[in-house]
């Protein structure tokens, strides 16, 4: 296949070029001729992409009493229809179960079912971990891992003593470490009984700001004593992110934020059905996004990721009358390309090189399979979208699964023409090819 007149977006930057797929992988890029008999797709005037990588979904997954509304088939389908071609999604490790058979439950679940390709970050809950487990793990290519400060009572909570621990081992296999930062101290210390639980806005009392600082500061502390490479999740404040900006020069750590903490506010948890935009962390108040999204026009993030995580309309609402109760979690995953564009390219006038990288380049480093994905280069697979970013305005699509919309009366211009998945195509002049079976493949 022969993309032809389109303005390729490489690692260098961008320039009109031809871009020739061969197999599953970029072949070459110039001008270029079509070979006989070879498919084209005419790309003049549009723009050529690396697929995105949404690194951080919950899908297809249970979470304490709930199925979560969003299968691998109806996520990656939506998550194709908007440039996004890769998934990471996560394990927690069930009692009793070895890491190596959780890693087989959740990968022979997305067999079969995925149209994009996925790859999975992994939550041990035992302790003290089985190191020589991880060990093979690791050198088989599953590098990244998942702990929490917070969550006791679901049995994820990890103290920083216990932190400390993993970090140190985890250092020298080259291994990264994400971090659900929040407090467990500081939240236990909220006065519950000062807070009306018939008031969602409650839930931003609950859980404040200051404990997702109070918690990075801590792991920054960890990571720069260990050397151990740390990735903080879902920021959601500013202060959090001035703290990670002072860490850059002595610990390795990255970090991401999610579309709503840059678009939505905590008054939307008082507003009517506002317990359905309850997320944890929640929505900050109108300063902090102010910050967070200026943050994000300065670079401050090294990548944007959803944190999907879309329960059913009647489990988000089961827990109205009292927030506590509330499933925690928003869809997200069909929003990620189009409202960072807005955001990003719109809004603040940056170039299309911005998504390649921090929804590209920087969440397949994170992964550790850059330049396979994430990169337009001869060799890298063929995960290529081509998009015209001046099409018509249509609505932007959080889930199509029965869950509540994240972002409703939102718009987009961002049109994507075609997607190919390791050179196949799988989206054409608009529409999501149908095959017989969905072909995405679980990463090692």
């Amino acid at each position: 296949m022969l993309i032809q007149g389109g303005t390729v977006w490489t690692p260098e930057g961008a320039r009109r070029a031809d871009l020739r797929v061969a197999g599953e992988a970029i072949a070459e890029i110039g001008d270029l001729a079509p070979l006989p008999g070879e498919s084209v797709v005419d790309a003049a005037g549009l723009h050529v992409l690396p697929g995105m990588i949404d690194a951080h979904v919950h899908i297809d997954d249970t979470i304490g009493p709930y199925d979560l509304a969003d299968t691998f088939s109806s996520a990656s389908t939506l998550a194709l229809a908007t440039g996004v071609t890769t998934l990471a999604g996560f394990i927690t490790q069930r009692p009793g179960e070895t890491l190596s058979d959780a890693l087989k439950r959740c990968r022979a679940r997305a067999r079969g079912r995925t149209r994009c390709d996925v790859r999975f970050h992994l939550t041990p809950t035992e302790w003290p971990w089985p190191w020589a487990e991880v060990e093979r793990l690791v050198a088989a290519g599953c590098t990244t891992f998942k702990l929490y400060t917070t969550y006791r009572e679901a049995g994820l909570f990890t103290s920083y003593e216990r932190l400390a621990v993993v970090m140190e081992r985890l250092a020298p296999l080259g291994a990264r470490l994400l971090v659900h930062c929040e407090d467990d101290d500081v939240l236990r210390a909220v006065d519950v009984s000062a807070i009306d639980p018939g008031d969602a806005h409650e839930h931003a009392r609950l859980r404040p700001e200051a404990a997702e600082v109070a918690a990075v500061e801590r792991v920054l502390d960890l990571a720069a004593r260990t050397g151990c490479p740390v990735h903080i999740v879902h920021v959601s404040t500013a202060d959090a992110v001035a703290r990670i900006a002072a860490a850059r020069s002595h610990a390795a750590v990255t970090c991401e934020t999610a579309p709503h903490y840059l678009q939505l506010t905590d008054a939307a948890l008082s507003e009517r059905n506002g317990h359905r935009l309850v997320c944890t962390p929640p929505l900050r108040a109108a300063a902090t996004r102010a910050r967070l999204e200026a943050d994000a026009a300065a670079g401050a993030f090294d990548l944007f990721a959803t944190d999907h995580c879309a329960f059913t309309k009647a489990d988000k609402d089961a827990g109205r009358g009292d927030v506590r109760a509330v499933p925690s979690g928003l869809a997200g995953i069909g929003a990620l390309v189009p409202m960072l564009f807005e955001l990003l390219v719109v809004r603040h006038h940056l170039g299309l090189g911005e998504l390649a990288t921090r929804l590209a380049a920087n969440p397949a480093k994170l992964l550790g399979v850059y330049p396979r994905k994430g990169a337009i280069a001869a060799g890298s697979d063929a995960d290529l979208v081509v998009v015209d970013s001046a099409g018509p305005q249509r609505p932007v699509v959080s889930t199509v699964a029965d869950a509540y919309e994240t972002y409703p009366g939102r718009t987009t211009s961002w049109d994507v023409r075609h997607v190919l998945l390791r050179g196949e195509a799988v989206v054409t002049d608009g529409a999501l090819v149908e095959p017989a079976r969905p072909t995405g493949q679980v990463l090692a």
